[in-house]
C-alpha cells in the first residue's frame, strides 16, 4: 500500500461524516483494533463546520485547549497520553495546532504511535481533524513502515485553501497595537477554533516563536518573523516609509511604531507636520526645532527623515548639492546642538565652496539666537577662523556668521580698519543690520543717530558728527530749538493707557530700531513708537519713573566697565536684546509702555575735555553750581530743574574729566533722546502705524512747556 491508497479522498463534508458514522458502528476487526482516525481538512472554516456537524450527529467533542495553562507547552508523549486516556467515540481538536510545531522526528513518531494505538475498549473511536498538514503528513507516510496495518486517513479536498499569515513577534512590539494578538498557546488554540481566518494575526507566544521553524512545510500557515519596529510598521501596518532602517536607531522606530498604533499613518510628511503642529515644515522650522533643548531626539530623527524624503520625492538635485543636505544626510547624532555644530564647522572641510558658504550664513541666521553652541565648539570655531585670519582677514570674514562674540568683535574690528564695508558688516552681523536700520528721511535726527552709530562702530569722532554738533549744539539757543521739538516721556505717558511700565535704564534711541525688530517678531503689536526726551541733565535721578519695572542691566554694565572697542558694543547689543526678550516672553494679555530715562554716548572718550575746576558728575557731563550767576558759554547749557542749577555739557567734550566709559548726563542727542514704545498682545489690540518708520518721525508740531519744574536761565 502506498500513501495514495492510504488516504481516502472526499469532495464534500457529508461524505466524510457518513463514512465516520459507518466507521463508528463497524464490527470490522481492524477498525476495532486501532482507535485513532485522522481527517485532513484544507481550512479552518471546515474545522468549525465539522465540529458542529459531528456534535449534531451525537459525537462527543474534546477541546485540548482546556488542558493548557497559558504558554506552557505539551510534549509529544503528553499529547499521546491524552489520546490514550479516551475510551469513547469523540472528536479531538485542535491537535494539528500542536503537532505542526514538533520537529520531524517527533512529528513522525506522534503519528506512527497514534495510528497504531489499540484502545482497551474496542468500540473507542478518536477522530482527529488536521488543518494544513497535508504535505508533512504525506512525507510521514513515505517512510511509515506499517502503512498497511493502521486505519485509513480521510481527506476532504476541493475547498478554498484560505492561507493565513502569522506574524511572530514579542509582546513589547505588539503591545497596544489594536490587532488580534495571540499571547499564549491557550490563546493560539482557542483562536483557530473560534475566530480564524483573519487578515492580520499577531502571535507573541514565546513558545510558538521558538518552535515555528519546525512547521515547514505547511499548506495553510505562513510564519513571518517580526524582529523589530521597522518590520512591524512595514509588514503589519503596510506603511512603506522609504527610508533606511538602522539597528542603532531602533529606539526611534519603537516610538514611531507607538505613533502608528495610535493613529494610522497614510502620509509620512503629513504625520510629521501634524506631530509638530505645523502646516508646512520649513528649513527654519527644522533648524529651530532641532536646536531647541526641549525637542526629543525622536523628533529630530523625524525631522531628518522627513526632510530627506521630501528632497528625494521632489527629485531636487539642487538641494542634494546643498550644505544643509550634506549635513542632514550623514546625520547620526540627534543631540540638540549637532545640527548647529555641523553647520558651523563642516564648512572648513572645503572653504572654497562659495555656494555652501552663502547657504551656511543664511541657515545659521534662521536659528533663534537664544540657542547657542557649547563653549568647546565655539572655541574650535574661533581657532579655525583665526588661523585663516592670520593668512587673510578677507577670507576669514567670509566665514564669519556674526552669531558668536569673537566673530562680532572681529567683524567690527574689520569694519573699523576698512577691511569690509558697511553692507558686508550688515550681512555677516545680523544684529548690526537691525541696529543700523536707517530711516532715510530729510529729518536731521534720523541722519544724526545713524551717523552716531557709524562713528561708534568706527570708534572715531567723525566729521559728520562734528558738523551736526557744531550746528545743532553750537550754543544754548540752537540746542533748545531742537530739544523743545520733542515731548518729555512723562508727558507722553499721560496720553496712554497701559497695564505696566518697563523702564530701560540707559537705553537711548541708538537702540530703537533693534528693539522694534525684536518686538516685530514677537506676539506683541506695536501700538505706538516715537522719540521722546529726557530732562536735563540726562541722569537717572532726574528722570526716574515711579511704579515701573526697572531694567538697569545696560546702565549697570556701562558704569562698571571701562569702555573697550569693539567688545563693549557687542556686549551692549546683547544686553539690550536680553532685556527686550525678557519683556515680550514674560508678559501675557497686557499693554506695556517701554520708556527710558536717558541714552548714552561713547564719543566723549574721543574728545578732549574742558578744564572747569568745579566737581563734576558722570565723568564731567554736568556740574551742579551754587548760584545762577553763570556766564553764557558754548561748552555747556545753563539749566535749572527741581531747584538746582547745572552746567550741562553741550557737546561731546566733558567739562573737566575725559571719560573712560560710556557716559550720560549731557546734551548730545544720543544722551537726551529716548525711545517711547507702547506694545500690546491683547486679543483685540490693533497694530497702528509705527512713527519711527515714516518720514514724520519727531516732526509733529507739539506745544511744549519747559517741563514741570524746569526753566532756562537767561
Amino acid at each position: 500500500m502506498n500513501k495514495s491508497q492510504k488516504i481516502k479522498t472526499y469532495f464534500n463534508l457529508e461524505d466524510i461524516i457518513a463514512e465516520i458514522s459507518k466507521d463508528a458502528i463497524s464490527e470490522d476487526i481492524l477498525s476495532n483494533r486501532y482507535a485513532v482516525r485522522f481527517i485532513l481538512l484544507e481550512n479552518f472554516d471546515l474545522l468549525k463546520e465539522f465540529i458542529t456537524r459531528m456534535g449534531k450527529e451525537g459525537f462527543l467533542t474534546y477541546d485540548i485547549e482546556n488542558i493548557f495553562e497559558n504558554d506552557l507547552w505539551i510534549t509529544k508523549d503528553e499529547l499521546l497520553n491524552i489520546i490514550k486516556q479516551q475510551n469513547d467515540q469523540i472528536i479531538m481538536y485542535p491537535v494539528s495546532e500542536i503537532v505542526r510545531f514538533y520537529p520531524d522526528n517527533k512529528f513522525n513518531s506522534f503519528f506512527e504511535e497514534s495510528l497504531l494505538y489499540e484502545a482497551k475498549d474496542k468500540t473507542s473511536r478518536i477522530y482527529i481533524p488536521l488543518i494544513g498538514l497535508r504535505s508533512r503528513f504525506d512525507n510521514f507516510l513515505l517512510q511509515y513502515s506499517r502503512i498497511e496495518e493502521s486505519q485509513p486517513v480521510w481527506s476532504l479536498e476541493g475547498a478554498d485553501k484560505q492561507p493565513v499569515i502569522i506574524y511572530l513577534t514579542n509582546k513589547e512590539l505588539a503591545e497596544n497595537s489594536k490587532l488580534n494578538i495571540l499571547e499564549t498557546i491557550k490563546d493560539w488554540l482557542k483562536f483557530w477554533r473560534t475566530l480564524a481566518p483573519t487578515e492580520k494575526i499577531i502571535c507573541t507566544s514565546q513558545t510558538i516563536n521558538d518552535l515555528h521553524q519546525f512547521s515547514v512545510p505547511d499548506n495553510i500557515l505562513e510564519f513571518i518573523q517580526i524582529n523589530n519596529a521597522f518590520d512591524f510598521i512595514n509588514d503589519i501596518y503596510n506603511i512603506n516609509l522609504q527610508f533606511e532602517y538602522k539597528q542603532e536607531e531602533e529606539e526611534f522606530w519603537n516610538q514611531l511604531l507607538n505613533d502608528c498604533k495610535n493613529k494610522k499613518i497614510d502620509n509620512f510628511n503629513d504625520f510629521v507636520s501634524n506631530k509638530l503642529n505645523l502646516k508646512r515644515i520649513t528649513e527654519k522650522d527644522i533648524l529651530n526645532i532641532w536646536t531647541d533643548p526641549i525637542s526629543s531626539e525622536y523628533i529630530r530623527w523625524l525631522l531628518k527623515n522627513n526632510y530627506l524624503l521630501n528632497i528625494t520625492h521632489e527629485n531636487n538635485e539642487s538641494a542634494k548639492k546643498g550644505y544643509l543636505y550634506s549635513i542632514i544626510n550623514n546625520c547620526n547624532d540627534y543631540s540638540d546642538y549637532y545640527l548647529y555644530k555641523e553647520l558651523a564647522l563642516r564648512i572648513f572641510d572645503n572653504i572654497n565652496n562659495q555656494n555652501h558658504i552663502k547657504e551656511r550664513q543664511e541657515l545659521i541666521n534662521l536659528i533663534d539666537d537664544k540657542f547657542n553652541l557649547p563653549s568647546d565648539v565655539i572655541n574650535e570655531l574661533e581657532t579655525k577662523i583665526k588661523k585663516i585670519s592670520s593668512q587673510s582677514i578677507e577670507e576669514s570674514i567670509k566665514l564669519c556668521i556674526g552669531r558668536f562674540e569673537f566673530e562680532k568683535i572681529m567683524l567690527i574690528g574689520a569694519y573699523k580698519n576698512d577691511k569690509i564695508n558697511i553692507d558686508k558688516l550688515k550681512i555677516n552681523y545680523f544684529d548690526i543690520k537691525n541696529y543700523l536700520t536707517f530711516n532715510e528721511t530729510d529729518y536731521w535726527i534720523d541722519k544724526y543717530i545713524h551717523e552716531y552709530k557709524i562713528a561708534k562702530l568706527k570708534d572715531s569722532y567723525t566729521k559728520e558728527i562734528q558738523d551736526f554738533i557744531s550746528t545743532k549744539n553750537k550754543e544754548e539757543n540752537s540746542f533748545y530749538s531742537w530739544y523743545h521739538d520733542f515731548i518729555e516721556t512723562e508727558q507722553e505717558l499721560i496720553k496712554h493707557q497701559y497695564d505696566k511700565i518697563y523702564w530701560l535704564d540707559g537705553v537711548g534711541i541708538e537702540y530703537m530700531q533693534l528693539i522694534l525688530s525684536i518686538i516685530n517678531k514677537s506676539n506683541f503689536n506695536i501700538i505706538e513708537s516715537k522719540i521722546t526726551k529726557s530732562k536735563i541733565p540726562s541722569s537717572t535721578e532726574i528722570n526716574a519713573f515711579e511704579n515701573s519695572i526697572k531694567k538697569d542691566n545696560l546702565d549697570d554694565f556701562i558704569h562698571s566697565e571701562v569702555y573697550k572697542h569693539p567688545v563693549s558694543i557687542v556686549k551692549e547689543i546683547e544686553i539690550v536684546k536680553e532685556i527686550i526678550y525678557d519683556i515680550v516672553n514674560s508678559s501675557y494679555q497686557c499693554t506695556i509702555a517701554i520708556v527710558s530715562d536717558h541714552g548714552l554716548t561713547a564719543l566723549s572718550r574721543l574728545v578732549d575735555s574742558k578744564k572747569y575746576p568745579q566737581k563734576a558728575s558722570h565723568e564731567g557731563r554736568y556740574i551742579e553750581v551754587e548760584d545762577n550767576n553763570i556766564l553764557n558759554d558754548g561748552d555747556y547749557v545753563r539749566h535749572e530743574i527741581y531747584g538746582k542749577i547745572y552746567k550741562v555739557a553741550l557737546t561731546h567734550a566733558s567739562l573737566n574729566t575725559k571719560p573712560l566709559r560710556e557716559v550720560h548726563g549731557g546734551c548730545t542727542p544720543e544722551e537726551v533722546l529716548v525711545p517711547f514704545i507702547i506694545i500690546s498682545n491683547k486679543d483685540k489690540c490693533k497694530k497702528n502705524k509705527v512713527e519711527t518708520n515714516n518720514e514724520n518721525i519727531g516732526k509733529e508740531p507739539i506745544n511744549i512747556t519747559k517741563g514741570f519744574q524746569e526753566e532756562e536761565l537767561f
